[in-house]
């Protein structure tokens, strides 16, 4: 097969005939795949034409007698026929890339004897191949751009090279190239395929260059990727005449659904863009964003690792020395290296130091603390940057801040323009804080002299802890002595709590009477409290949330209560004011925890002592004794009272039947309902074998008839196997005597007698005694 090109000029401009040598080299690439053997006849022409009917290039197969016009009046979504009676030929001629870069028609000449249905099946395949091979011819140009990127990662470098590239893609056209850095709070230098670069030296002038990316990006949408000068009035707010001379688009370099940056596409106005250039430019820019992104991030990379480098040096001078002069000399030096450009000043909180270092002491009188960037750093415990104060183009002032407070304020200022992004902030943050342990822990050695009267103090309160065996007065002197030691306006000890699987405030100085639990989150604060057993110092908690949300206070300490490896408890202590506590009151609260616990761990042992001797070990009820002190304490205190002695019916049948184990299983039963049927101010006891005894201080005969009813009721409902009761109830009024103990419990055993002789399973009332 012989290969001819057929170069026509038909007035055609300059523009389409840029693309029609794109689609030939597409035509030739694909008729590769179609040679002699396939074709429909042994003679005929295939040609491909531009979009406007002039033929671009052909090929032909043997030595065909007719020959292929220069131009066919093509219809772009119709099938072209032609059939041509003098030379015996037929032209088949269909529509192909309507949709993509450079859309054009396939069609073929034939002898008339090939049927039209053969050769639109032939037009159709050739269609395929001829996409396929588009698709390749566009893909590789992109590929071919990526792959120059990702050899040199550089920012500059990878965004010369895509504005370069694409220019060549397109018909005279100029790409400007914008990315936005976060860190830096604007657009990063453009980079533009014009060696004039107008547009560059022009928007490096504009202001507020966050707000114009903002209105760029709220264009876009689902339905809209790509801007147009219909879309928005790019003119304007660039605030550049020039753009009024041109045609334009705006597409977007995103990544992970966020724009990252743009490109913009400008060529002369009497060549506006194509529907398909708009969405090659597009295809382009969405392919290119993954590359432009790790570009910016290795731009960053790059940045904040000569950043750490300098940061882990100062670091290292820091804590070489624990002289408190040498660290401040460190602070200033190595800051002065890192910003040269800025001015450098210390502020602190103390005045005992070398005066030959540019220290300034603060001065927190009202008005000037006000005004004073580096006082309201200070009493704020947060990094401040202010613009345009004084004859300051910009001051920044980082607080010292050590893990019990603030020791002081690093302040950078100058008078020239200077950006600080938030990523130098935030260097200059971590700076100020480095400063801030280095200092703190060279005071702390400077202070170490004063632990032998701290430890004397400890020693002292912890002799008078171990003075206390009840429990709850125990934790009343301790929460009043932390308070008191500590100077801090309340003091909480909570405890772990079965019951509710959660810590619950045993003591506290404040909010008595709201009862305080604290659940173990899954993260945060109390989570490292509570699991991982770490103690808590929050020097503000004003932008953290509340730990003790019953409670309104700034600063926090809190030291967990261990027990057996576990963390058993702890003690919280608060105040109103900010930067409460020192480093000093966060060391001796932990020596004193453990003192504290064990203190509390000896009267929790002499309470559960005491508990043991008071109570039934079956059953848990209180033995006989303690109800006899609790009658006569009632006997004393109200006006009247009543008892119920309680018999399980048939017992003795219930160990015969099922055993003795089972019997002692029901008095568990029968006494786990009592306790709770009745108040907590009741008294359940166990009298003796299967009698049992609930006093009800200051119940008159009716209410207690209608409690002894209950138990009855809730008895026989909720034993297994179940069983029943009898009950007498005898009731006392002070009005007619207070008699003995003996005599009211000799009472109400006649009315339990009669309720079992009277059936069982029944209530009898002894009368008021």
């Amino acid at each position: 097969m012989k290969k001819h090109t057929v170069d026509q000029n038909c007035g055609e401009i300059e523009s389409s005939y840029f693309y029609r040598e794109r689609l030939a080299h597409i035509f030739r690439d694909s008729f590769q795949f179609i040679f002699s053997p396939f074709f429909l006849a042994d003679r005929g022409w295939v040609f491909v034409a531009d979009r406007h009917g002039y033929v671009v290039a052909c090929e032909k197969a043997g030595q065909p007698e007719f020959d292929v016009k220069p131009f066919y009046p093509l219809h772009p979504e119709k099938m072209y026929i032609q059939n041509n009676v003098e030379e015996d030929s037929r032209t088949v001629c269909v529509p192909v890339l309507q949709d993509v870069w450079f859309p054009g028609y396939i069609g073929v000449v034939l002898p008339a004897c090939i049927e039209e249905r053969c050769a639109f099946s032939f037009l159709q395949g050739m269609t395929a191949v001829f996409r396929l091979i588009q698709e390749q011819y566009i893909s590789k140009t992109i590929s071919s751009c990526i792959k120059a990127v990702s050899q040199n990662m550089g920012l500059n470098s990878a965004m010369q090279t895509i504005v370069r590239r694409f220019a060549e893609s397109l018909y005279q056209v100029e790409c400007i190239a914008v990315v936005f850095d976060e860190e830096q709070d604007g657009m990063v230098p453009h980079w533009s395929s014009s060696e004039q670069n107008w547009l560059c030296r022009e928007t490096m002038k504009m202001r507020n260059l966050r707000k114009i990316y903002e209105q760029i990006v709220s264009q876009f949408s689902v339905e809209r990727n790509v801007l147009r000068r219909e879309d928005i009035d790019i003119q304007g707010l660039l605030e550049l005449e020039e753009l009024s001379e041109a045609d334009w688009l705006i597409s977007p370099f995103d990544y992970n659904d966020k724009i990252i940056g743009f490109l913009v596409v400008l060529r002369d106005k009497n060549f506006p863009f194509t529907d398909e250039e708009q969405k090659f430019i597009f295809r382009f820019t969405k392919a290119l964003g993954p590359s432009v992104h790790n570009s910016a991030l290795y731009m960053r990379v790059q940045r904040d690792e000569q950043k750490r480098s300098m940061m882990f040096e100062i670091t290292k001078k820091l804590h070489s020395s624990i002289n408190v002069n040498d660290v401040l000399h460190a602070v200033i030096e190595n800051t002065k290296k890192l910003y040269p450009e800025m001015q450098v000043d210390l502020w602190l909180s103390h005045d005992s130091f070398s005066t030959k270092l540019p220290v300034k002491p603060f001065s927190f009188s009202t008005g000037e603390s006000k005004s004073n960037v580096s006082a309201r750093a200070f009493m704020e415990a947060r990094t401040i940057i202010v613009k345009s104060w004084g004859k300051r183009s910009v001051t920044l002032a980082a607080p010292l801040r050590g893990k019990q407070g603030v020791y002081g304020v690093l302040e950078l200022y100058s008078d020239k323009p200077i950006s600080l992004p938030a990523r130098e902030i935030e260097y200059i943050t971590m700076l100020a804080d480095t400063a801030g342990n280095a200092f703190e822990n060279a005071q702390l050695y400077q202070q170490s002299c004063h632990l032998i009267k701290e430890l004397l103090l400890i020693d002292e309160m912890t002799r008078q802890l171990n003075k206390n065996i009840k429990l709850n007065d125990l934790l009343t002197f301790i929460t009043r002595k932390l308070t008191e030691t500590f100077r801090t306006e309340h003091c909480c000890i909570f405890s772990w709590s079965e019951e509710e699987k959660a810590y619950v405030a045993c003591a506290s100085t404040g909010q008595e009477n709201v009862p305080l639990v604290l659940r173990i989150p899954e993260a945060g604060k109390l989570h490292d409290l509570f699991v991982k057993k770490e103690s808590i110092l929050i020097a503000d908690t004003k932008e953290i949330d509340s730990l003790l949300p019953s409670f309104s206070y700034r600063s926090l300490m809190a030291v967990p209560l261990m027990g057996k490896g576990q963390v058993e408890g702890a003690i919280f202590l608060i105040d109103s004011q900010p930067n409460r506590y020192t480093f000093d009151d966060f060391k001796r609260l932990e020596m004193l925890a453990r003192h504290v616990k064990v203190a509390v761990t000896n009267a929790s042992l002499h309470a559960e002592v005491e508990r043991m001797v008071i109570t039934d070990n079956l059953t848990g009820l209180y033995n006989r004794k303690y109800l006899y002190d609790c009658i006569r304490h009632s006997q004393q205190r109200d006006i009247c009272g009543s008892l119920i002695l309680i018999d399980v019916d048939y017992f003795k049948n219930i160990n015969d039947t099922y055993g003795h184990q089972i019997g002692d299983e029901i008095l568990i039963q029968v006494a786990e309902v009592l306790v709770a049927s009745i108040r907590t101010s009741d008294v359940a006891a166990r009298w003796g074998g299967e009698e049992m005894a609930v006093y009800l201080p200051a119940v008159q005969e009716d209410i207690a008839h209608q409690v002894a009813e209950r138990l009855r009721m809730n008895t026989m409902s909720s034993t297994r196997p179940a069983v029943t009761i009898s009950c007498g109830v005898a009731t006392w009024l002070k009005e007619n005597g207070i008699p003995s103990v003996e005599r009211l419990f000799q009472q109400a055993d006649e009315a339990l007698y009669r309720a079992k002789h009277s059936g069982r399973n029944q209530v009898c009332l002894a009368g008021k005694v």
